[in-house]
């Protein structure tokens, strides 16, 4: 009895959740009678596949206590890379290596100017989210390709077999259940919450607190380079601007799934949860034809709302205390 209360207590957030995207589906069905139809609930989750796989590399740095606002950037320069790398005729794996260590350098270097410089992680990612933007605009250009070759759109796109399974679906399970046994289970995940706990105290115990930083940067840029490979399957173009907006939702998959703001705090369950719910959520306001700015209004207000209740939270956590 006292395990399930345990349990009750550590997961309340995400056991409210989970009814959040109960009531959610509940409100889109009323919305439109074909929601629940297999076709529909599996086009439309292509929509969180990128933005959720950039969620659990950005998950990694909040839970250090930083922060990473060029996420989207990153995905942008890979996307045109790859543009260039098929235009040239490159095989895929050459092509994927390629953007992946662009993505790893890119991701170390904001690591590098947040964890060994000691500059503001807000302020240093801001810089390089318009950085690397620009170098995306400067490699691709404003004219989007679209001539990529069908091998380097297959995971974007394809299907499993003859159902209408997309196949990044399984390959986003994959990555959350490999982010999983990486933070729940590994010497780099107990590091990665005891630095956001208390990074003074990691560092008193000979731990390398920047090394462990500049990883989950790296770790969080290569989440960006999958989500750029599977961005050009579905939406078969490149160009300097892809994923321009997005980080909004970013963020609040993140935080709205519980992982504290302030770092130290959070599970790739909860944001798991929060991926799915706002997926639910987009999907009504689109079967409803709510505009855009509207579901960007809704979107800013739930990051809020999370950041309040986290605050809120934590008060009272350590009030009980």
């Amino acid at each position: 009895m006292e395990g399930m209360k345990d349990f009750a207590r550590r997961s309340r957030w995400e056991l409210i959740l989970i009814l959040m995207v109960a009531f959610g589906a509940i409100w889109a069905t009323s919305l439109s009678p074909y929601y629940l139809e297999s076709s529909q609930l599996l086009n439309s989750s292509r929509n969180f596949v990128f933005t959720g796989i950039m969620a659990f590399g950005l998950m990694t740095v909040i839970i250090c206590g930083e922060m990473d606002l060029s996420l989207p950037s990153i995905l942008a320069v890979c996307t045109v890379l790859l543009a260039k790398a098929s235009a040239a005729g490159l095989p895929l794996p050459l092509a994927l290596a390629g953007i992946f260590g662009v993505a790893a350098c890119l991701g170390a270097l904001n690591g590098f100017l947040v964890a060994r410089l000691r500059l503001p992680a807000l302020a240093v990612t801001l810089g390089t989210m318009g950085a690397y933007r620009g170098l995306a605009f400067i490699i691709g250009s404003e004219v989007g390709y679209t001539g990529f070759n069908d091998t380097y759109k297959h995971l974007g796109a394809a299907l499993i077999g003859n159902t209408e399974i997309p196949l990044m679906l399984p390959v986003f399970f994959a990555i959350v259940i490999a982010f999983s046994i990486l933070l729940h289970f590994t010497t780099f995940g107990r590091r990665v919450y005891a630095i956001g706990n208390n990074a003074s105290a990691v560092a008193y115990s000979g731990i390398s607190v920047v090394t462990t930083k500049i990883l989950a940067y790296v770790m969080a840029a290569l989440t960006a380079a999958m989500g750029a490979w599977i961005f050009i399957g579905q939406y078969g173009s490149a160009r300097g601007d892809n994923a321009n907006g997005v980080i909004l939702g970013v963020i609040t998959s993140v935080v709205l799934g519980g992982v504290d703001i302030n770092g130290g705090k959070g599970s790739v369950g909860g944001v798991l949860v929060s991926v799915l719910f706002l997926w639910t959520l987009r999907n009504g306001m689109g079967l409803a034809n709510i505009a855009g700015p509207i579901q960007q209004l809704i979107i800013g207000s739930l990051l809020i709302a999370a950041v309040i209740i986290s605050n809120f939270s934590a008060g009272m956590q350590k009030a009980e205390k």
